[in-house]
């Protein structure tokens, strides 16, 4: 520590173990109010300096201020964030972790763990780039700090976008996903003590079985994810070509206006045809915004439930750590807190997975339309090709007929690809059990609830 009571960075990086978990709660302006024993250990202030002091206490200066500001933005606004933080400790050293961070009653609370993803080094270059940005805009001249973090966050998102994140929302659950992942089933196993019993076992007994139906629903959205992957790229085939059929039937109908003096009665079904295929192009288009919403659904839903496991993997070390005679039997009194957490998750997972099915059984609606329209369309291609050999129509119509019928086929075999994929989906989908879930956060709660 310089002598102005600055702590000077000494490019030492402590080393975090996998199984290690960070957890602090602060008010609503970022004050500490409980640290665990990992936090006191790495960071090297006591549990009496780092309680009552702003969590900023370990800020990195080499942190960018953007990253901070989307932070609190999503805080604030009542939503949990997350993002890769480079701390400082109290004797200069710096440590990396992928920070949760989430709305708890009157205030916040975070659970941390070491990085292990590969997008991580992907991050450090992109918060190298950001941290030179925010520099730059410090060195304008009447520039105040919160410019200089409005720029950083400029420059955080288009570096994510080049990145191919459409948004910080699949940037976040991305890096959280990967993080769970990465840290995989073994770091929950340290956790394990099979000789604990009383509240205590039962505690632990009670985060394993959370665990487990967590990672089924892992299993259940992953299947989710995939297919509505899958029906967005081929939605976006289909309308692609539903729109070439759409201005080709136009130019036929305009092509048949060239003839309606001697056969009127073909420009009357060329004009009649037109219509069903504005109506499969209107509801395929409709597709885009309901595709749109299901994935970022979906996305929610992953992110959530990556959160519950992280938060699951703390309330074992808790109870491990009481077991092991490392922390106080009053460190239980945290994890009702995690608890109530996870309840409002659960709570929030509930609400979109009902908008998932929702969002599915419309995005089935408007296939079926489609579906519908083209299958009118067929039935007036029909009699307009009848109509065209019998008035001998063939050469004031050529330029059209061949692109018709190659995009009427191109068409009809998407809206059948569609069709097939809502099947498959309806046969294989399952209802997410989230009140199991619930009611398996509650009996944790009640075990760790220490009696006055």
């Amino acid at each position: 520590m310089s002598s102005s009571g600055v702590i000077a960075p000494s490019g030492v990086e402590q080393v975090i173990g996998p199984e290690e978990l960070f957890f602090s709660t602060t008010d609503r302006r970022g004050v500490i109010r409980s640290g665990n024993s990992v936090f006191v250990r790495v960071s090297g202030f006591s549990l009496a300096e780092l309680t009552g002091s702003p969590h900023n206490i370990v800020r990195h200066p080499d942190m960018p201020a953007g990253v901070f500001r989307l932070i609190w933005s999503r805080l604030l606004a009542g939503r949990p964030a997350g993002a890769y933080v480079r701390n400082l400790t109290k004797d200069g050293g710096h440590y990396w972790v992928f920070a949760t961070i989430t709305p708890s009653g009157d205030g916040f609370l975070s659970v941390r763990m070491a990085p292990r993803a590969r997008l991580f080094e992907t991050v450090k270059r992109v918060y190298a780039d950001v941290l030179e940005a925010e520099r730059d805009a410090a060195r304008r001249e009447g520039t105040n700090r919160r410019e200089v973090a409005s720029a950083g966050l400029e420059r955080l998102e288009r570096n994510l976008g080049e990145l191919g994140f459409g948004s910080y929302d699949d940037f976040l659950t991305e890096a959280l996903t990967t993080e769970v992942a990465a840290r995989g089933q073994s770091a929950f196993t340290r956790y394990a003590r099979p000789g604990a019993t009383g509240p205590i076992g039962e505690v632990l007994a009670g985060a394993e079985k959370l665990k487990a139906a967590l990672a089924d629903l892992v299993q259940q959205l992953e299947g989710h994810r995939r297919f509505g992957d899958r029906l967005m790229h081929a939605a976006t085939q289909v309308l692609v070509v539903a729109r070439r059929l759409d201005h080709t039937v136009a130019a036929a109908r305009t092509a048949s206006a060239t003839v309606a003096q001697s056969v009127p009665v073909l420009h009357n079904v060329a004009r009649a045809m037109a219509d069903p295929t504005r109506t499969a192009v209107t509801a395929l288009e409709r597709l885009e915004p309901r595709l749109a919403a299901l994935r970022s659904d979906v996305m929610d839903l992953r992110f959530r439930i990556a959160l519950a496991s992280v938060h699951t993997d703390m309330v074992a070390a808790f109870a491990a750590e009481v077991v092991d005679g490392h922390a106080p039997h009053t460190s239980l009194e945290e994890v009702p807190l995690l608890c109530d957490v996870m309840r409002e998750s659960t709570l929030e997972m509930s609400a979109r997975a009902q908008q998932v099915h929702r969002a599915l059984r419309e995005v089935a609606s408007e296939v079926a339309a489609a579906g519908e329209g083209l299958e009118e369309f067929r039935r007036f291609l029909g009699q307009w090709r009848l109509l065209v050999l019998r008035h001998g129509a063939e050469d004031a119509l050529s330029a059209h007929l061949a692109s018709i019928d190659d995009y009427s086929a191109a068409s009809w075999d998407g809206i059948a690809m569609l069709n097939a994929l809502a099947g498959e989906f309806g046969a294989s989908a399952m209802p997410f059990d989230f009140a199991a879930l619930e009611d398996q956060v509650a009996a944790i709660r009640a075990k760790a609830v220490i009696p006055d």
